[in-house]
């Protein structure tokens, strides 16, 4: 069900004509980056889904009062990016789809088990150290690594100005190479 469907199905929601066109070309253009966001904080293809449709629904619902916003995908992505991050507080199950996704691409590389759990190890500890650098500089990072954003992206998204952006990246970096370096004795120098 699109997200025109959903709306009019839960709300009394008059979208026609123009207006009805102009909502489907934000959705064409911005929907893919939308849902690479979700994605990356969610990890998960369906809850990704989710937040994308909702994040269109808000949307929607401030067409109207959306009028003076200069650029409708900084917006979105920042819509995105909360409800990504709101719904990850919430209890996720791993699809059987993710799951068999996984599987296939183990089996596709062809590596050993042993050379398999080392990278499941490797990534393991990327994630973990990661996930212990403090927020503002974890969220650019993840932004730019994951997503592939530009500087001036993730400062829209996450509502700083681009060269903190841009130093928040350079100093996360750094940190997380001091981590690992120290979590692997030194051996990656």
């Amino acid at each position: 069900m699109g997200v025109l469907e959903q709306v009019s199905m839960s709300e009394p929601f008059p979208v026609a004509g123009d207006a009805a066109d102009e909502f489907e070309v934000v959705v064409r253009d911005h929907s893919r980056v939308v849902y690479r966001i979700a994605y990356s904080v969610l990890r998960n293809h369906h809850d990704a889904e989710d937040a994308t449709q909702e994040t269109f629904i808000r949307y929607l619902r401030w067409w109207k009062r959306l009028d003076p916003v200069r650029d409708p995908r900084a917006w979105l992505a920042r819509t995105a990016w909360r409800l990504a991050l709101d719904r990850r507080s919430q209890h996720r199950e791993v699809s059987l789809d993710d799951a068999a996704r996984a599987v296939s691409a183990l089996r596709a590389t062809g590596e050993g088990a042993e050379e398999m759990a080392a990278h499941q190890q490797m990534e393991s500890l990327l994630e973990r150290l990661i996930a212990t650098l403090p927020q503002d500089l974890r969220e650019p990072l993840l932004l730019s690594t994951v997503e592939d954003l530009t500087s001036p992206e993730i400062a829209a998204v996450l509502g700083i100005p681009d060269g903190s952006v841009r130093t928040r990246l350079m100093r996360a970096r750094q940190v997380l190479k001091e981590k690992l370096s120290a979590v692997l004795g030194g051996k990656n120098e």
